[in-house]
């Protein structure tokens, strides 16, 4: 989707739709798009908000704005399995997002991908678009594909992988610094761009200092978990352990 600050205006745009009356539905949004509705929602309780993917335990998530009860029907999501021989093809995330982007269709359109340990493929998609995947999405890569849709539920298994990390404090610029192997003046960066969530909500306070169960992402570069905190190294470094989603 478009820039963070194009995204504030929009929201605020669709704020302002739903105080005349309107109900809006936003595309699929990423961890940080979410963080900003949150935010601008927050102190607006006549305002019912609601996310929804499709896939159990989905990233990437549909939005209503509305005056009035909402339904999981109203979301428009379409779930389709992917369709292929396995015992010649193997496809990955990677190639399914990249098959689709070459359609022409853009990434707020598309939800998760999910593959699973059967090598079953799944992705969810806005109701919008439905017809043009049917007819148009046919491959992936050389693999020939058919798509079907289907209504049972599919989840999507979120698998970290655990590091320790010695850090010199508990600071949001000093563990995103480690957690994501950027250099201090790029962290900064990356907050005063407004690009930091904690628990899906904007921080752009480097000194912020972080607590265990904390969800920290950083847009275009996934989540890190605050696992444990505890103890320090002989040379006086704090021990955390993050778990960055893999």
């Amino acid at each position: 989707m478009e820039g963070l600050d194009s995204f504030k205006r929009r929201v605020d745009s669709s704020i302002s739709r739903v105080y005349e009356g309107g109900v809006v539905l936003l595309p699929f949004l990423d961890d940080s798009e979410i963080g900003v509705i949150e935010a601008k929602v927050k102190y607006l309780s006549d305002i019912q908000v609601s996310f929804y993917g499709g896939i159990i335990d989905a990233d990437r998530k549909r939005c209503i704005l509305s005056l009035y009860d909402i339904k999981k029907e109203d979301f428009k999501i379409r779930i389709f399995e992917i369709q292929y021989n396995k015992k010649y093809y193997e496809l990955y995330h990677r190639s399914i997002l990249g098959a689709l982007m070459g359609l022409g269709i853009k990434r707020e359109a598309i939800g998760d991908i999910v593959i699973d340990e059967d090598k079953n493929a799944y992705f969810a998609a806005t109701d919008e678009i439905s017809k043009f995947l049917l007819r148009e999405f046919t491959s992936v890569g050389k693999a020939p594909i058919t798509l079907k849709e289907v209504h049972n539920e599919i989840h999507n298994r979120i698998k970290y992988e655990d590091k320790l990390h010695f850090l010199s404090s508990l600071r949001l610029d000093v563990i995103i610094s480690s957690a994501y192997n950027l250099s201090r003046s790029e962290a900064l960066e990356y907050l005063e761009r407004g690009e930091v969530f904690i628990n899906h909500i904007m921080n752009q306070n480097p000194s912020h200092i972080c607590k265990e169960k904390d969800l920290i992402s950083v847009r275009h570069k996934g989540r890190v978990y605050v696992n444990k905190i505890g103890g320090n190294s002989k040379s006086g470094r704090i021990c955390v352990t993050l778990s960055k989603r893999i």
